[in-house]
């Protein structure tokens, strides 16, 4: 079953984010920003389970394409499944899901953020249809302290 995350789930995803990055000593999930992008209209967090046990993830944030119309886009980020769980299916339903909400959307197309490291994972991206040649994305962090966050995004 894939439902959106919850406050309770926050102990949950840091789990999963620390898989996923095992070198950042950052992963810091608070409940109280899940249930913000819970009542945010452009985010959505998804949890797959099965009886009651998380055993993936997904991300996706809806944004604005100016070159468009500005028609809506889907950015899938944070897209993660238990190692024990792998080779079942979920990281399609998961990745179906959000594309799904995409669709229902009116989205243009769905962008996938994904660690340069993780050939397996791009194999997997691949065969469900996604080019890693078709762009290139570059990150660049910035630090900022969790008592600096606003309770609210600033308008």
């Amino acid at each position: 079953m894939i439902r959106e995350a919850a406050g309770g789930d926050a102990d949950r995803l840091a789990g999963f984010y620390r898989e996923l990055a095992p070198s950042s000593r950052n992963v810091n999930v608070l409940p109280e920003r899940v249930e913000q992008i819970r009542r945010d209209p452009n985010n959505f967090l998804f949890i797959y389970e099965e009886e009651g046990i998380p055993l993936g993830t997904v991300f996706l944030t809806l944004c604005m394409d100016p070159a468009y119309e500005f028609r809506p886009y889907g950015v899938i980020e944070y897209m993660f499944v238990a190692e024990s769980a792998r080779g079942r299916g979920i990281g399609s339903a998961l990745l179906e899901h959000a594309e799904r909400l995409c669709a229902a959307k009116h989205c243009t197309r769905v962008s996938l953020m994904s660690g340069s490291e993780r050939t397996e994972a791009h194999r997997f991206y691949e065969s469900r249809g996604y080019k890693g040649s078709a762009s290139k994305a570059f990150k660049k962090y910035i630090r900022v302290t969790p008592v600096n966050w606003p309770e609210q995004p600033p308008s």
